[in-house]
């Protein structure tokens, strides 16, 4: 950075000031307080379609047990899922279960862990959502 001496000549001294520098942390911190609410909303409704995603492939492997064995089973967890199923599913933010209402219809259930919402998908391939999760839910 140039200097003009009181005499009008140029110094030749180098640095920032004081006050170029406080500016600087402030643009800073504002365009963080201004990206991190968006990427903190793009992660969740990420993490969102890929319970989406997961449901719909326990919706198919459900489809294809019906086919072979004529009724629609339960399962409580995601490893029961696994290894009856053969679905791949995986529980970072959230968990997985089906219930089955006698056989003839089932309702799969991805459960947000840190908030309880939930994302279900029935035998019919109908959304609905609950609690934080509303927002996520496809139309059917």
């Amino acid at each position: 950075m140039w200097r003009y001496s009181e005499e009008g000549r140029v110094s030749k001294k180098k640095g920032f000031t004081l006050t170029e520098i406080l500016i600087t942390i402030l643009v800073l911190a504002v365009l963080a307080g201004i990206a991190l609410p968006g990427f903190s909303n793009a992660k969740k409704k990420a993490a969102a379609n890929q319970a989406i995603a997961y449901l719909r492939t326990i919706r198919t492997a459900e489809k294809m047990y019906y086919a072979r064995w004529k009724t629609y089973q339960a399962f409580a967890n995601y490893t029961d899922i696994k290894t009856d199923l053969s679905a791949e599913v995986k529980t970072a933010d959230y968990t997985f279960d089906v219930t089955s209402t006698s056989g003839t219809a089932f309702t799969a259930t991805a459960t947000k862990t840190s908030t309880g919402g939930t994302i279900t998908l029935d035998q019919d391939g109908i959304f609905d959502a609950t609690g934080s999760e509303v927002g996520y839910a496809p139309a059917s």
